[in-house]
């Protein structure tokens, strides 16, 4: 088809460059060369600044799309976006018709909306004049010029929600695609604010905190659902509770403020993937100031909690794509489609690349590749970061034949380093396997496992002492 289409990234989905000094801060080649200082010096320059706090922003701008893999505390790892945007322009009437959003993950999603309906209408403008487009409408005989089509990732899908938002910034738009996006936020994120137990062993909590709570995109991505445990209850966060864990007030209250107008906005003709299987925190509960996440939430039937005979509390794992839990992806009327992978490799797998290039029909289509897609079975669960030479556990749930599958684990920012990782029965957990691994070498490694309708992978971050 001839309509225009804007892929819109995740967060850290946008290479950042430091204006003053043209140093790419995020999404540079890192060669394998992780050190916690290296960690620790780049993570410091993400911190917004008084002056970016008061809206005078340029001091880092985006560089373009992620070309390379990064991963950040407790967001975990991503990959590039280099697959998803060569297959959509190898399908479209014109490389020309495709274009690519990147934007400053760090500031508010309000911002970024804003500039987004901006380039959209741009790109669509400029199609239109484009030569190929007219030759297409006259050799197609079309009954319509192109209209707009979003292809989005994660924090890109709130985004395009903000264009929605805002009074016929969205007329032109036919259809939407989004991937992983947490339209009712993630608890990783309120992890992320209180630097979690888990996300960076090497690095110093409280200045990672520091850090995190400078960023108002970060904020957006708070749970907006029933997710704080209050004795055996959940309830929705205050700003009480974002500050208790480490948040900046006058943020807190804005995020809120934000979720709440943004609560009935609905999307255009949208198709909405959904990751499965995999362990995904869906609750928390706040200890000494820190958000300690939980995969289970309370169980309901119309919206009242249900109880065992003995009165106590039912509870649920949902599971999700390991950033957003299955409810918090979901989103009003749309296309609902099931896919076993993990949030960063979701735009990077086949079947949900062959999902995008289908929007190029206006989504026809994506309903059949739904009934294929959700017979994935594998749910991989591993550390997001670990120290050079501690051991840690690989999970993979729904197969107890290690015949049937095939583990491997790669260093996939430089030295290819690979580590053998041989999965077994697990004794305690029937329909489970594991492997015990560890790294010896610094890096970002890719843990995949194949076997199943398409591999699923997950990634997990070595770092070098200091010399």
């Amino acid at each position: 088809m001839h309509d225009a289409v804007v892929v819109v990234p995740g967060i850290m989905g946008s290479e950042l460059v430091d204006t003053a000094t043209g140093k790419v801060v995020w999404g540079a080649p890192h060669l394998f060369r992780y050190t916690a200082r290296m960690q620790l010096d780049r993570f410091r320059s993400l911190a917004l600044t008084d002056d970016e706090r008061a809206g005078r922003t340029g001091r880092i701008r985006p560089g373009g799309l992620l070309s390379v893999h990064e991963w950040f505390p407790n967001l975990g790892g991503i990959e590039p976006y280099s697959k998803l945007v060569g297959d959509l322009r190898a399908n479209a009437v014109h490389p020309h018709a495709v274009a690519t959003f990147a934007y400053d993950w760090r500031l508010s999603i309000r911002h970024n909306g804003a500039m987004l309906a901006e380039f959209a209408n741009r790109h669509l403008a400029a199609w239109r004049a484009h030569p190929e487009h007219g030759r297409h409408m006259v050799s197609a005989g079309e009954d319509r010029p192109g209209q707009l089509l979003f292809v989005a990732h994660s924090m890109g899908g709130l985004l395009v929600r903000e264009v929605f938002a805002t009074p016929g910034a969205a007329d032109e738009v036919a259809g939407v695609l989004t991937a992983g996006t947490p339209f009712a936020g993630s608890v990783k994120a309120a992890v992320v604010l209180s630097t979690g137990r888990n996300g960076a062993p090497w690095l110093p909590r409280e200045e990672l905190r520091g850090i995190g709570r400078t960023m108002p995109g970060l904020y957006d991505l708070l749970p907006g659902y029933r997710c704080l445990w209050d004795g055996d209850e959940t309830r929705r966060l205050a700003a009480a509770d974002i500050v208790a864990i480490g948040g900046d007030p006058d943020l807190a209250a804005d995020t809120l403020s934000w979720q709440q107008q943004l609560a009935g906005v609905q999307l255009r003709d949208h198709s909405l993937v959904v990751g499965v299987r995999q362990p995904t925190p869906a609750s928390m509960h706040s200890d000494s100031g820190e958000a300690v996440a939980s995969e289970e939430l309370p169980r309901r039937k119309d919206g009242m909690p249900l109880q065992h005979p003995d009165g106590s509390p039912m509870r649920q794992v949902l599971g999700g794509d390991g950033t957003v839990c299955t409810a918090a992806a979901q989103h009003g009327e749309a296309r609902e489609i099931p896919v076993a992978r993990k949030h960063g490799t979701l735009m990077s797998g086949n079947l949900v690349r062959n999902m995008a290039v289908s929007a190029l029909s206006r989504i026809r289509g994506v309903e059949e590749l739904g009934d294929i897609l959700g017979d994935g079975k594998f749910g991989l669960d591993a550390p997001e970061a670990v120290r050079l030479g501690e051991a840690f556990t690989i999970r993979l749930a729904g197969t107890s034949n290690p015949a049937a599958v095939n583990c491997t684990v790669e260093e996939v920012t430089g030295s290819r380093a690979t580590v053998r990782a041989e999965l077994r029965r697990d004794c305690e957990n029937a329909d489970t396997l594991s492997a015990a691994c560890a790294l010896t070498q610094p890096g970002l490694y890719r843990i995949e496992v194949s076997g199943g309708t398409e591999p699923v992978s997950h990634f997990v971050m070595a770092a070098a002492a200091d010399a």
